[in-house]
């Protein structure tokens, strides 16, 4: 079963956090934030934080992170759906029955999905490469170890036109798909030759609170402008509505 991102987004503000999570977990208020033992893994002083304004949870111990929906899957044994419903059943919530348009546009949001996590596969991969050198230097000389550069990510995008596309389609990725993606642009005359989006940046990949890659960040090794680049905005990225690293900013 498909859900909207609306409903999901309004199931998300509807539920406590915090309620749902001490069914399991002794919660202790600390300022903005909840702090109790890791139901996770074994522990004896707490590192289970609970962030109700950003609507995840986060273990320093055991590295668990997750929104409700995460959880009670994890919890309850239940898959996605099954917690959602759940979650829906509790808020007093209706589900609201998929129309066709709706299942074609979720259907279109998880193909995406699909192209931005190979975006995102490779400019990790490239980071590792002999010409991504300059990039992983950077990131070290500015405090980022191996374990942040691994949890954020963060990847290199070649100094090269076509070297992204030239990948995705190798990996059977239409290059409509990674126009839509915000991958690639494609100039409005047709006799030029669509071009990388990130070209000779170190990569910032920008997810949801589901953990989805929905779009990238980039900022330019060396002299160049603009020094910073967001993806544009597709069906899966609005600018504004999005902080990157929301899922290990706790």
């Amino acid at each position: 079963m498909a859900f909207s991102d609306q409903f999901l987004e309004e199931l998300r503000a509807r539920t406590g956090l915090a309620d749902v999570i001490s069914r399991h977990v002794k919660l202790v208020k600390k300022g903005r934030e909840h702090l109790g033992l890791c139901p996770f893994h074994k522990e004896k002083t707490p590192s289970f934080t609970v962030n109700e304004d950003k609507g995840f949870y986060h273990c320093f111990g055991c590295e668990a992170h997750g929104s409700a929906f995460d959880f009670v899957m994890n919890t309850e044994g239940l898959t996605f759906p099954e917690a959602v419903e759940k979650l829906a059943q509790e808020a007093g919530m209706e589900i609201p029955r998929d129309t066709p348009e709706d299942r074609e546009r979720q259907q279109q949001r998880q193909t995406l999905f699909d192209v931005t996590e190979k975006a995102a596969t490779y400019f990790e991969r490239q980071l590792r490469m002999p010409e991504g050198k300059g990039a992983l230097d950077y990131l070290k000389n500015r405090g980022f170890d191996d374990d942040v550069i691994k949890r954020f990510r963060l990847g290199f995008a070649p100094d090269g036109r076509n070297v992204l596309k030239a990948a995705l389609v190798k990996d059977g990725i239409e290059e409509d798909l990674m126009v839509a993606a915000g991958l690639i642009i494609k100039p409005d005359d047709d006799s030029r030759e669509s071009y990388d989006c990130f070209r000779g940046r170190v990569m910032f990949p920008i997810t949801d609170q589901r953990d989805r890659v929905i779009a990238f960040g980039g900022r330019i090794l060396g002299d160049g402008e603009p020094k910073y680049l967001n993806s544009p905005e597709t069906p899966l990225f609005h600018k504004g509505r999005v902080l990157y690293g929301l899922k290990l900013a706790s």
